[in-house]
């Protein structure tokens, strides 16, 4: 609900959101599809990255990969 919240108070309409999560077990789940329907007038980065909390250490190269590859 945090993360609902905060998409609640700031305005996202027409910025690019870029969506990142370090899980326990979950993964991702439904949070790219529950977070698209919130921002309707927002363009979400079609590549979502998610870390495993055990790999979180050694994700650094991978990370870094991922944003290279989305422009930043």
């Amino acid at each position: 609900m945090a993360v609902f919240s905060f998409l609640e108070e700031y305005g996202l309409s027409g910025k690019r959101v870029v969506l990142f999560c370090s899980h326990g077990t979950g993964g991702l789940a439904s949070s790219v599809k529950d977070i698209s329907a919130a921002l309707p007038e927002s363009t979400i980065e079609s590549s979502v990255i998610g870390v495993y909390r055990d790999d979180i250490s050694k994700s650094r190269d991978t990370v870094k990969q991922w944003l290279n590859e989305i422009g930043f």
